[in-house]
This record gives structure tokens, C-alpha cells and sequence, in this order.
């Protein structure tokens, strides 16, 4: 069965494409951008030999539904969006590509007749800050109450997801993770550990830009929770939180530098917390899709270090985001 992945070349893209080809899929990869380097970094330098490159804007709706019908999609991963700086700073774009873009997702499953489920990106920025809500993990029912453009726009994916069950019967299922950390990723607010991580490596000094704590989750672990759920078989729309390790920043600097002893001092942040949840409860996931795992913060650190080192030895390292 074909999937379409839109926002392939971003970085939770890359590693649906990777996880999907050592699955022995060949994935249809739906992007606006022409230089796959995210995918050449997580992949390889073969994977536009691997995959079905379609270059398309996920708000030309008639682009998005030619590609289901010409590929014969059953399976839609759908990670095309904006993230948080860019929707604050072009709200109608970023409502545009985030909001329409999905319903275009969802329209062309539906024009399809074949399309068996669409899995989407949601985000913990549904939610609003801790002291909004009762001590502890936040449970996937907990009422939504975001506090930027970006978290707005999810929620209405979320209910859009919902709408399409009840009037066309197209399964779906949401993922909601926090703070996504690992090999290439470099946009957004939470994209601030792994940037440090990155840093690290370079042995240049890096200034997170927010304190407290946050709910971090491997970025294969991502791939995976969207992959397990377009194979599977539930029905109705469905909306999971993701759960990686629950930690606080100093907690992350220390496992960066315990990793990597070269970069102790050269990592600091500010005390300003996000204005997020600080953990996740993933219990319904795990219900429905599990048992899956988590990869332990350690590990996932340990892992992006390697990556980074040894795409800085080949020369291979971008490292444009760190100014």
C-alpha cells in the first residue's frame, strides 16, 4: 500500500521516509521545498532514488488530491506545516497552510474513495500553561487552551479530523508530542535542545532560550507512533499525546555534558518557563498502539551526539540555525 507523506523533507518527515523504507515502502513524498537535505542526512544521499519525490503546495488543493489519485494513496502521514515563529509572524499564511492545508488532506482522502486513514501531526500547544490544569501529567482529554496561533490552528485540526469522521467515515488519528529533540531538528521553539546539542559538538556556547521543564520524546519514536498508526485499524478520529522523558533543562544540559564532557559551561539557558504543559500522559496511546517504549532521554541525547560528530567529520553538518 502507498503513503503519502506531506512535509517530507522536514525532520519528523525524514524519519517516517526512513522508517517506512527499512519497512521495504517506497513513500510518496509531498513537499514545497526542492533540496532534500534533511532527508539526505536521516536517509542517506540515495533517497531521492528511494522514494516519489511530488513537488506541491499543501494549500493548492487540487495539487494535494492529484497526488492521492495518481499514486493510488491508501495511507496519508500528514507533517506540512508552519511552526510556532512563523505563524506568529504571518498568521494568515500560517492559518492558510496549518488549517486549510489539513482540510486539504482530509478533502483528498475523501475525493479518493481509496484512502484507508489519515494520520496527522497535532501538538502539545493545544494545551495551555501548567497552572491551568491539576498537578502532574496532562491526560489526552484535558481541555485545550492554547496560547499562540500555531496551538490554535492544531485545535481546529483536531475538530476538523472529527467532523470528517462523522459526515465521511474517514478514520484518522492525531499526535500530540511536546518538545521533539534529534537529528534534524532545527525549526521551532522547542528545537532549542537539539540546537544545543548541535552546539555542543561544535564546541561553540548556546543559550537555551527557556527554562523549567518539558516532556522531551526522541524524534524516531514520533516516526513511529505515526507509522504504527496508519497500519493499524482503528476507527473514528482519534487524538494521542506522546510521552518521552518528563525533565527539567538543567536535567538536559547535565546529560549533554555528561555525554559530551567538551562542552561543559558552553551550555546555559534563561529561567523563563514555556508556556506549555511540563509532561504528558500517554496512557490512551499506549491502549490502543502499544506497548511502545519510549527511548530514554540518555539514549536520545547519546544518539544525536553521534549523528551530529559524525556529519561534522564529513563536512556534512548545517549548522546555519546557530547563527
Amino acid at each position: 500500500m502507498t503513503t503519502l507523506v506531506t512535509g517530507a523533507f522536514g525532520c519528523i518527515g525524514s524519519w517516517v521516509m526512513r522508517g517506512l523504507l527499512a519497512d521495504g515502502e517506497r513513500p510518496v513524498a509531498f513537499d514545497l521545498g526542492d533540496d532534500p537535505w534533511r532527508p539526505r542526512m536521516i536517509v542517506g544521499d540515495d533517497v531521492a532514488e528511494r522514494v516519489t519525490l511530488v513537488r506541491g503546495d499543501i494549500a493548492d488543493r487540487e495539487a494535494v488530491t492529484r497526488v492521492v489519485q495518481e499514486h493510488d494513496v491508501r495511507r496519508i502521514i500528514h507533517l506540512a506545516a508552519w511552526q510556532v515563529p512563523l505563524c506568529r509572524q504571518d498568521p494568515s499564511r500560517g492559518a492558510l497552510i496549518n488549517v486549510v492545508g489539513t482540510a486539504n488532506v482530509f478533502e483528498a482522502a475523501r475525493a479518493g474513495g481509496r484512502v484507508e486513514c489519515v494520520v496527522y501531526a497535532s501538538s502539545a500547544g493545544v494545551f495551555g500553561p501548567p497552572s491551568l490544569y491539576p498537578p502532574g501529567p496532562l491526560r489526552d482529554d484535558a481541555p485545550p487552551h492554547p496560547t499562540t496561533h500555531y496551538g490554535v490552528y492544531k485545535v481546529a485540526n483536531e475538530a476538523t479530523a472529527r467532523v470528517y469522521w462523522e459526515e465521511h467515515r474517514i478514520r484518522s488519528s492525531g499526535f500530540r508530542p511536546l518538545t521533539v529533540y534529534g537529528p534534524g531538528r532545527d525549526l521551532g521553539v522547542t528545537a532549542t535542545p537539539t540546537l544545543a546539542m548541535k552546539a555542543a559538538v561544535l564546541g561553540r556556547p548556546y543559550e537555551l532560550r527557556w527554562g523549567g521543564s518539558t516532556d522531551l520524546i526522541y524524534v524516531e519514536d514520533v516516526a513511529r507512533a505515526l507509522i504504527r498508526a496508519a497500519r493499524a485499524t482503528l476507527d473514528r478520529a482519534r487524538v494521542y499525546n506522546l510521552h518521552g522523558s518528563a525533565a527539567a533543562l538543567t536535567d538536559v544540559v547535565r546529560v549533554i555534558e555528561t555525554a559530551w564532557p567538551q562542552a561543559k559551561g558552553l551550555i546555559t539557558h534563561v529561567n523563563q518557563p514555556m508556556p506549555f504543559a511540563s509532561a504528558l500522559d500517554d496512557t490512551r496511546y499506549q491502549r490502543d498502539l502499544g506497548p511502545a517504549p519510549a527511548t530514554a532521554l540518555v539514549d536520545g541525547v547519546r544518539r544525536t551526539l553521534d549523528e551530529f560528530a559524525r556529519l561534522h567529520q564529513d563536512g556534512r553538518l548545517d549548522a546555519r540555525e546557530l547563527g
